[in-house]
């Protein structure tokens, strides 16, 4: 039974948390690919890698345009306990092993929505980016990796709790490894009353008919996920996710665009 080394569990987990937490829940869905390194063996109870990279997400849930924001990936572990790693800031594994992964973390989730980004929000009033707490398993049987995390909103901002679950399917070859796989995400009325609802008072200020929402399915989704090992210290990550809002997030008045795409790419270099 194959089993892949820590550096790409870390990217595969890296690829997942940006495509379905950040506006796609920060975001969030499992453990990114982190590029494969070499297997030399080191003494450091430190591992960590860092360098440049882009995010394009839509302007909001929902939204037909995208923005692309600079980011710095950053992927820091220490002694297999400690952890942070892109929008996951701060985290804990209570399990870590070839097969488990099962923890805790702090998540950034880079989601917002302004009234000045479009004249049919004007009325809805803005939302602001987060912090999340997440909880976090991961297993790996042979090339496939089941997921699930559930983030909760704890910076106040009305965004909720979100809930993932993904399959993905890995095939390395010589210095790549592609993946693949979908997705689900739900989400509680808390979140969808905040990016899909419209309240009464909200009608009368926007224009927009009133919608009423609640806690349900906001969308299935497929990611795609590769990483390239570029030498020892260096390597390269890229993913896509592609996403299908549903139920009450799809017939939103707020909602341009159904079919929703997430992208990320970059660049790191292995400092020890």
């Amino acid at each position: 039974m194959p089993t892949y080394p820590a550096p790409r569990r870390a990217l595969l987990a890296l690829a997942l948390s940006l495509g379905t937490t950040a506006t796609w829940a920060a975001p969030e869905m499992p453990d990114v690919p982190d590029v494969p390194v070499s297997t030399a063996t080191t003494t450091s109870n430190w591992k960590i890698s860092a360098g440049p990279g882009i995010y394009v997400a839509p302007k909001f849930p929902g939204a037909r345009d995208s923005l692309i924001y600079p980011i710095i990936y950053q992927d820091i572990d220490y002694k297999g306990r400690f952890f942070s790693r892109g929008f996951d800031f701060l985290g804990i594994y209570a399990v870590n092993n070839d097969i488990w992964q099962v923890g805790a973390d702090f998540q950034f989730d880079p989601t917002w929505r302004k009234s000045k980004d479009d004249s049919r929000l004007n009325g809805l009033g803005d939302v602001n980016m987060t912090v999340r707490a997440r909880a976090f398993a991961q297993a790996q049987v042979s090339f496939v990796t089941f997921s699930a995390d559930v983030a909760q909103d704890i910076a106040g901002q009305g965004q909720g709790l979100i809930a993932n679950g993904d399959i993905l399917f890995s095939l390395p070859a010589g210095k790549w490894l592609f993946t693949l796989g979908p997705g689900l995400t739900w989400t509680n009325s808390k979140y969808m009353q905040t990016f899909f609802g419209v309240t009464a008072d909200q009608s009368a200020r926007s224009g927009l008919p009133t919608h009423a929402v609640g806690a349900g399915l906001r969308e299935w989704h497929a990611n795609g996920i590769v990483s390239y090992e570029i030498s020892r210290n260096w390597s390269a990550l890229g993913s896509v996710t592609f996403a299908r809002l549903q139920g009450d997030a799809a017939s939103s008045p707020i909602t341009e665009r159904r079919q929703q795409w997430t992208g990320m790419a970059a660049v790191t270099y292995r400092f020890r």
